[in-house]
């Protein structure tokens, strides 16, 4: 493992805790599991906890942007130049580094405006909020995340309940719509772009054409998994299947004032869209790209930009930075390369893997027990993966989920599949 140490030096910035080590009194337990648990640099292809050096392939900075010294370098300039916190709300004034994300990020997919959030979880909460009044039923695949069910929850009434159908399954979903739908009704289908714990991808161009048969449908998709890591220019799912980026968070008079002259949208059904700038961007908060209109409706209805602090100023230039190295494609298609190289390695085991370009692979490998044992392993001879012990879809053994970034040498790659190898 020593054999990496010098690029962990190279890329990270290690933070000694050792003056907060007795701020707070703590048992001998809770120490030692918050010692097991932290790092002691920022997560990358390689990290250090409690002084020892592993090869980490269990986060989602699938980039390793968060760990780049230009975006470290950012973070430290705003910190001395506006502060920690802004000190107020969205509804008053914000620091030039929050507009800063928003601006690039329209800029990226090519739309008016959008809304920086302190969180992806709060984001896809203040779109949905915003949306209401447009849609009559809602139907979410059962394997999306945490964040979209608890969305569904401020929806009041009871035909609002989401109706959740198999994961991934198409004929599940028009099932579901035809049993539950009354005339005139409108649905909206909220998935998850990329399944993060499942690896999988949202078959979003059949939901589309599906969804042309319903009036005044909708389709709503959480690419927090899926912005920098698919699409050719990464701008995620919807570029992945071929649709234009630009059309996303529209209001319907959007579209009319565009009819006849050059529509957005070649398609019927109307898509809506917010991420997470936390995963393959290597920043903080959440994001909802959209026209200018929209925007607005956003700020004007929504409780959170009236009662939330804006995201930290320190955060927002750190994110702002990693959006600008985003726009390189040369560090996607090392990416690509990558998840390449990984899966093909597994195969070779004999293992069952996708070839999608999603940079995750899930492994279930016998019991619980058996793979809480490989992990366990692995993590003995210096490397990490995670092991997910419940999750809708993974089953009642759990899996275990190996990611990969575009920091990762294929050296390191092939350490982790011949560990593998030598313990399953």
């Amino acid at each position: 493992m020593f054999l990496y140490d010098n690029e962990l030096r190279t890329r990270s910035v290690p933070y000694s805790t050792d003056s907060m080590k007795n701020s707070t009194p703590k048992n001998a337990t809770q120490a030692a599991i918050e010692e097991s648990l932290s790092f002691d640099c920022p997560p990358d292809a390689m990290i250090s906890i409690a002084g020892r050096t592993y090869l980490y392939f269990a986060g989602n900075g699938y980039l390793g942007l968060q760990a780049e010294p230009e975006v470290l370098a950012a973070t430290c300039e705003a910190v001395l130049r506006y502060g920690v916190g802004t000190a107020t709300s969205r509804a008053a004034f914000t620091s030039p580094p929050v507009f800063e994300v928003e601006h690039r990020v329209a800029e990226i997919l090519g739309t008016e405006r959008s809304l920086y959030t302190v969180s992806g979880y709060i984001a896809n909460q203040i779109l949905l909020e915003s949306l209401e009044g447009i849609f009559d039923r809602i139907f979410i695949d059962e394997s999306s995340h945490y964040s979209l069910f608890n969305a569904t929850k401020r929806i009041r009434g009871v035909r609002c309940r989401p109706i959740t159908f198999r994961h991934r399954n198409l004929n599940d979903l028009k099932e579901k719509l035809d049993a539950n739908l009354q005339l005139h009704e409108k649905p909206i289908v909220i998935t998850d772009g990329v399944f993060s714990y499942l690896g999988t991808i949202a078959p979003i161009k059949d939901y589309v054409d599906l969804l042309a048969d319903y009036e005044g449908a909708s389709l709503w998709i959480d690419d927090a998994h899926s912005f920098g890591v698919l699409g050719e220019n990464g701008y995620g799912t919807l570029e992945h299947f071929g649709f234009d980026s630009s059309v996303v968070n529209r209001t319907v008079q959007d579209d009319a004032d565009h009819f006849g002259f050059g529509s957005f949208s070649t398609i019927s059904t109307r898509l809506f869209t917010c991420f997470s700038l936390s995963k393959a961007v290597g920043g903080c908060g959440g994001i909802i790209p959209g026209s200018e209109s929209f925007i607005q409706r956003l700020k004007d209805h929504s409780s959170f930009f009236f009662g939330a602090s804006a995201p930290a100023s320190p955060v927002a230039a750190a994110t702002a930075k990693a959006l600008s190295i985003l726009t390189e494609n040369s560090i996607r298609q090392k990416l690509r390369k990558n998840t390449s190289i990984l899966k093909n390695r597994l195969r070779n085991l004999g293992l069952e893997i996708n070839d999608s370009p999603v940079p995750i692979v899930i492994l279930t490998l016998g019991s619980s027990g058996n793979m809480r044992r490989i992990q366990k392993e692995l993590s003995e001879k210096g490397i990490l993966i995670s092991y997910l012990p419940r999750y809708a879809g993974l089953g009642s053994t759990g899996a275990l989920r190996i990611a990969v970034f575009a920091t990762h040498t294929s050296e390191m790659i092939n350490e982790l599949v011949d560990s593998l190898k030598k313990i399953i």
